[in-house]
C-alpha cells in the first residue's frame, strides 16, 4: 500500500462519531479489561491473539495468522499485515494501536482507513491510555518516545528491507 495515503496527522482521522460494529466494539472493550499490558509476554501473547480471534468472529471474517517476532520492547512500527498469506506480523513491542491498525488492513483498508478505525477504535475503548500518548505525524506514541524510530508521515518510501 503506497505511503502517501497515510494521513499526515492524527487529526486528519479523529472522529468523534466514529461508527463500529457492536461485536467489534465488545471484542476491543473485552480486551481492554484483560489489561493488555500486564503479564508475562507469553500472556499478553495469548490476550492478543484472543483479540484477533474475537475481531475475526465481530466482522465475519478469517482469522489471519498472527506472527510474534523479534519482541524486544523497542518500537512496533515493523510490524506488518500481509494480504498473501493473511497475516498479520507484530514486531519489537505488543503494541495495541499496532494490532489495531493491522487488523484494519486484514478489513481490506488501505492505510488512511487503517489509521482511522485503529486510532478511533483506541481512542474509544482505551480513553485513559489515549490521553497519556501524544501525536507524532500519523501516530500515537508514549510521550517522551518520539525520538525513536517513529516513521512519519513522507520519511517511508516503501521499501520493506530498509523500511526507508
Amino acid at each position: 500500500m503506497p505511503r502517501d495515503n497515510y494521513p499526515a496527522t492524527v487529526n486528519e482521522v479523529l472522529d468523534p462519531n466514529a461508527k463500529f460494529k457492536p461485536a467489534a466494539l465488545r471484542a476491543v472493550r473485552a480486551f481492554a479489561r484483560s489489561h493488555p499490558w500486564t503479564g508475562t509476554v507469553d500472556e499478553r501473547k495469548e490476550k492478543f491473539r484472543k483479540l484477533n480471534h474475537d475481531l475475526a468472529a465481530a466482522y465475519g471474517i478469517p482469522e489471519p495468522e498472527l506472527v510474534f517476532d523479534h519482541l524486544d520492547g523497542s518500537h512496533s512500527g515493523d510490524s506488518s499485515y500481509s494480504p498473501a498469506p493473511y497475516r498479520i506480523t507484530l514486531r519489537g513491542r505488543l503494541s495495541v494501536v499496532t494490532m489495531l491498525h493491522e487488523w484494519g488492513h486484514a478489513r481490506r483498508m488501505g492505510e488512511r482507513g487503517a489509521c482511522r478505525w485503529s486510532i478511533n477504535l483506541f481512542r474509544r475503548c482505551f480513553p485513559r491510555q489515549y490521553a497519556k500518548l501524544e501525536h507524532v505525524g500519523h501516530m500515537l506514541v508514549r510521550r517522551g518516545q518520539n525520538g525513536g524510530r517513529a516513521y512519519l508521515a513522507g520519511q517511508y518510501t516503501g521499501d520493506p528491507e530498509t523500511r526507508q
